[in-house]
């Protein structure tokens, strides 16, 4: 949906160029920052600039624009407007014809060149980009890859993308979403490889956006996820541009948006959240090893908590004699019930966790650490939590940060709240029965149509090859079935690595 920022949707521009910058001056509000340049040129012809002085690049300004305007020769009098942009040594050069463009141009960034007698004027692009430096990512640590992150500007990262894939089949799109501030958003993929469908979709959700502001990504991904109500995400944010473009190669479909360092990649399944980009650059079997660890690191963080609410609520006669009476000692000397002194022991345990985020970065960490022990020992010590739980809860904590996406770990540890208020109701009955249902809830999640648990339900099992384990790229011959890619050819068969056999 393109914006316009004005209600009046064809008003046109007049031929007295005066009325047009006193239409535009009134529109704009009479910005501060708001320039109107008047001069006369082709032989006192009377010509007007309007722009931003905040946007606008000056010495590119008279460089490209004044200079030449001020050099030429008288125009003829049957001189169109597309034939000024001949004067001007600049690409990219729009004819505009209605008020409301003059306006959306300028607060676009872009210089509007109006001529007197012409009912028609151009806009120059001319944008000044002011950006951070292209920076290790912040949240996505690097061990072994390439050390560069996506920024601010939409085209700063579309570069990043172009210096990875030099294929002349990659597509990008653009689309002007916002009705208040307009911003740009890029749909990206590799047209051989991306399934149309799922490129049609993302096409049409998108375009049904009808919002005033759109300022980042987590904002669109409301707007496109299959199940927006689901604590699991749909879509995969990255700030690593090495690991969107392995996603584009292998049929998946980017988003990125103007002004925010995060992308998004669709389809998503479970799976992905727990691969990292530097999986691809260390030895196959260390990977299997971390990735089996990160598996187990949430059914630790998922099930653990609850787990032991079970145990030593309803089902004590499970624990050996000796570990019983050790935690039924402890329990005489707290007042509250296991799980509540669990749930309060979370809920302070992300307190701390948001404290240590929001604090400014050389107080962060040790808020965070410092608070984390002050507050267990204070509350042990106090006799107002057991020692096991604070146990429990700091394992628990730590497995956590092996999730390698933010947004699944956030989820994952949202979880553990209801089964821990099950295992207390029910026992290890209601812990099977919350697994159960997440279970069912994970089969049943689509994104963009295709199954959210697969390859293992639905089971893909060449697919296999890069999910518990990873094996070596020259066994990796065919791309993800699951993301429906035209091209499943990756690679050519029989390249074991070793000597030629005569």
């Amino acid at each position: 949906m393109a914006s316009f920022l004005l209600s009046e949707s064809s008003q046109p521009l007049y031929s007295d160029i005066e009325q047009t910058i006193a239409e535009a001056q009134r529109e704009l509000g009479n910005s501060a920052d708001l320039v109107v340049y008047q001069f006369q040129a082709f032989d006192n012809t009377k010509c007007a600039l309007i722009y931003l002085k905040s946007f606008v690049d000056f010495d590119q300004l008279s460089r490209s624009v004044l200079s030449p305007l001020l050099a030429a020769k008288p125009l003829p009098i049957t001189t169109k407007v597309q034939d000024l942009a001949n004067f001007l040594p600049c690409p990219n050069i729009g004819e505009i014809t209605q008020l409301e463009q003059v306006c959306q141009g300028v607060v676009n960034g872009e210089v509007v060149l109006l001529v007197s007698g012409l009912e028609a004027g151009l806009k120059i692009p001319l944008k000044r980009y002011k950006q951070r430096s292209i920076t290790e990512p912040e949240n996505e640590k690097v061990v072994r890859g390439p050390r560069d992150s996506f920024v601010e500007s939409i085209w700063s990262n579309v570069g990043l993308i172009r210096q990875r894939i030099k294929n002349r089949n990659l597509r990008i799109e653009l689309i002007t979403l916002g009705t208040e501030t307009s911003v740009e958003l890029a749909i990206i993929y590799v047209g051989k490889l991306a399934n149309p469908e799922i490129v049609e979709e993302v096409r049409s959700r998108l375009n049904r956006i009808d919002i005033d502001r759109l300022l980042s990504a987590g904002a669109v991904s409301e707007f496109i996820s299959d199940s927006p109500w689901s604590p699991l995400p749909t879509v995969q944010f990255t700030e690593r541009p090495d690991l969107f473009t392995s996603a584009l190669l292998d049929g998946r479909i980017g988003i990125l948006l103007d002004g925010t360092p995060a992308a998004s990649l669709v389809p998503v399944v479970f799976w992905d959240f727990f691969k990292s980009a530097d999986d691809y650059s260390e030895n196959p079997l260390f990977v299997t090893t971390v990735r089996i660890t990160r598996i187990a690191a949430h059914l630790v963080t998922l099930l653990l908590p609850g787990a032991y609410v079970a145990l030593t609520t309803i089902h004590l006669e499970m624990l050996p004699q000796s570990l019983a009476a050790i935690v039924a000692g402890a329990r005489t000397r707290t007042p509250f019930p296991t799980s509540v002194e669990l749930i309060a022991l979370e809920f302070v345990v992300e307190i701390l966790r948001e404290a240590g985020l929001r604090m400014p970065g050389v107080f962060g960490q040790t808020i965070s650490i410092v608070g984390a022990l002050v507050i267990g020992e204070a509350g042990v010590t106090a006799g107002l939590v057991e020692p096991n739980i604070v146990v429990i809860v700091a394992f628990t904590t730590l497995a956590s940060f092996l999730v390698p996406s933010y947004n699944a770990g956030i989820a994952i540890r949202l979880l553990r709240i209801p089964l821990i208020l099950l295992s207390a109701s029910l026992g290890f009955y209601g812990l099977a029965l919350g697994n159960f249902i997440y279970l069912l809830h994970l089969v049943s999640l689509r994104s963009f149509g295709v199954p959210y648990f697969a390859p293992v339900a639905p089971l893909f099992l060449k697919d296999m090859r890069d999910l518990f384990i990873r094996l070596p790229w020259w066994l990796q011959d065919r791309r993800p079935k699951v993301y429906r890619s035209q091209d499943q050819i990756r690679a050519g068969r029989n390249q074991k690595p070793g000597p030629e056999r005569g």
